[in-house]
């Protein structure tokens, strides 16, 4: 008969094997890979994330990327796009994964998008995964703020648990640069602001984009050649003019960026506001509530999605005062829009399990 112990320890043995080889593979990775940058922020992470990658091939220096936007995506040397195939829930552990595909291909560059929420998983993703010689930081907004507060200031701790130790941190905005000035001095690293500059949220995610291949010694015109070819993520907004206009908006989730994204003539009583609800992002609904902006200013606002318990519900109600705020379930939404043809429908909230083209096609409307 065998002892009990015996199996415990061969299985602590198989995890300690396991565990080693893992820290040795990623340790190859590191001295392998002379230019590591991990990109974070509330809004516009994949799309920086893909600026770098095609400024970088334009410069001729091999590079892998993954973002993890609407979905995520692994960007090759060779200019190929290929989706990541999750055969169980996200864990950060992709980005070791990341790490050795970009080894394996000879790169010299990779880009990694911050897939972590919770303060601690964002640590271990810098400081025990990636160990970036750039840091991005694109932006500060109310975003999760369930995990990760409520305000600013709350937010910009969170994400500064991704400053690389020694290295650069680039921010995409003097706000975000004032807020985390403190924790980039105790992590030795250097702050470098993007300009200030006009335009939309493209411009701005050009100009981040443009300080960090500063950095990396990539001449500007070059860096504005990769940014003219580069390949937008599967969530950019998307928008029709198909009888009173549409626009898909739903990766922007956060009420200033969404304000960044829409046309300065739109007007506001006469759009159809769709908010797709997501059981665990309750409090997103509200953050966009309490921004005074075409959310809670739309003539329609219909919820979609989950239905949202009764308090949210109430709370909602409650800040819309007379204007039209209503309920209608994913399957019904299309014919429910067919009859508001006159309407400019915005798409806002959350992605996931929202199929906006087929909702189009049901209204009537080319998605």
């Amino acid at each position: 008969m065998i002892p009990p112990l015996i199996p415990l320890l061969v299985a602590f043995g198989m995890l300690l094997g396991l565990g080693l080889w893992e820290r040795h593979a990623r340790d190859r990775a590191w001295r392998a890979i002379p230019i590591r940058i991990h990109v974070n922020g509330t809004r516009g992470k994949s799309t920086v994330t893909r600026l770098i990658w095609s400024a970088l091939r334009e410069a001729a220096v091999p590079a892998v990327a993954k973002t993890t936007g609407t979905a995520p995506r692994l960007l090759l040397p060779d200019g190929s796009e290929r989706t990541i195939r999750r055969r169980s829930p996200a864990s950060i552990r992709e980005q070791f994964q990341v790490l050795r595909a970009a080894r394996r291909s000879g790169a010299r560059a990779v880009i990694v998008e911050c897939m972590a929420l919770d303060p601690e998983l964002q640590w271990i993703s810098e400081h025990r995964m990636l160990r970036a010689t750039i840091g991005v930081i694109t932006n500060i907004r109310p975003d999760h703020v369930e995990i990760m507060g409520g305000d600013e200031a709350a937010i910009a701790a969170c994400l500064a648990n991704t400053i690389p130790r020694g290295g650069v941190l680039v921010t995409g905005d003097c706000a975000a640069s004032q807020l985390l000035a403190g924790r980039a001095t105790l992590a030795g690293a250097r702050v470098v602001t993007a300009e200030v500059g006009s335009g939309g949220w493209l411009a701005e995610n050009e100009r981040t984009a443009l300080a960090v291949l500063r950095e990396l010694g990539v001449p500007d015109e070059v860096s504005r050649r990769g940014f003219a070819a580069f390949p937008r993520d599967p969530g950019a907004v998307r928008s029709g003019v198909e009888h009173g206009g549409w626009i898909d908006a739903t990766a922007a989730n956060d009420p200033v960026s969404l304000e960044q994204l829409l046309p300065t003539a739109l007007d506001a009583g006469r759009v159809v506001a769709v908010y797709n609800h997501r059981d665990d992002r309750g409090p997103r609904l509200l953050t966009f509530l309490r921004h005074p902006g075409i959310v809670s200013r739309s003539g329609t606002l219909v919820i979609t999605g989950s239905r949202p318990p009764l308090t949210l519900w109430r709370e909602a109600t409650r800040r819309r005062g007379t204007l039209e705020t209503c309920f209608v379930a994913p399957r019904a939404l299309g014919r429910w829009l067919a009859a508001r043809q006159a309407a400019c429908v915005l798409f806002c909230g959350n992605t996931r399990g929202l199929d906006v083209g087929r909702v189009l096609a049901e209204a009537g409307r080319r998605g």
